[in-house]
């Protein structure tokens, strides 16, 4: 009788370990998902340009106006950024052909 009881209470700290294990790593997946889907998003370096086209967008009355306003700045910042890794890309072209 005291053997079953033994098992008994390792069968049930066994199951406790496996839910705790479960559950800490659902949470960790959530916590990394989270995390994925946010350095998806779209980021602007903190320049002064920036700053002021972020402010206006901010005066906007409409919730709609401001959004639409920050997805130009995005979208415009990432065109220039765009444009900037093609130069930085030709750059050393440009270097070998002149030498």
């Amino acid at each position: 009788m005291t053997l079953l009881l033994s098992l008994r209470r390792h069968l049930a700290r066994a199951a406790l370990v496996a839910a705790s294990f479960v559950t800490t790593s659902a949470l960790m997946l959530a916590l990394g998902a989270a995390f994925d889907a946010a350095s998806r998003e779209p980021w602007l370096r903190d320049t002064p340009q920036v700053r002021v086209a972020v402010a206006a967008c901010d005066a906007r009355a409409s919730r709609d106006a401001r959004r639409n306003c920050l997805r130009t700045v995005v979208a415009e910042a990432r065109a220039r950024d765009a444009g900037a890794a093609r130069l930085a890309a030709l750059a050393p072209a440009v270097r070998e052909a002149t030498r």
